[in-house]
């Protein structure tokens, strides 16, 4: 069974994808502390990461994730407009990221986790 890691600081948020994940037959945990996060990182594979959060962003999480050399695939989502410029500016800077807005977080979800863990 894959593991997926959820960095997201709504709790509300995090259980409820946290939960589709497990009916999609996935082993899923979230943590709402970004830091504690990129700790946890070893042994899952793959992470859904909030892009926007109050004490330390998605993108401060991206930056240490490509300083300590981390290769777990990413899905990266968030609330913010302009999804495509947003995503292809990430998509720049780490390759392989998949940007998902997230009100099409349960349409594209499924499709973009199975794609990077095939």
């Amino acid at each position: 069974m894959k593991r997926i890691l959820i960095i997201e600081d709504e709790p509300d948020v995090a259980e409820s994808i946290k939960m589709f994940l497990k009916k999609e037959g996935y082993d899923a945990e979230y943590t709402l502390d970004a830091i504690a996060g990129v700790e946890k990182l070893k042994g899952f594979d793959l992470l859904l990461l909030d892009l926007i959060m109050p004490k330390v962003s998605g993108r401060a999480v991206l930056k240490e994730i490509k300083k300590r050399k981390i290769t777990t695939p990413l899905i990266v989502f968030s609330a913010v407009g302009l999804p495509v410029v947003v995503g292809e500016e990430l998509r720049r800077d780490y390759p392989g990221l998949v940007f998902i807005q997230k009100t099409e977080i349960y349409s594209e979800l499924i499709p973009a986790i199975k794609s990077l863990l095939k």
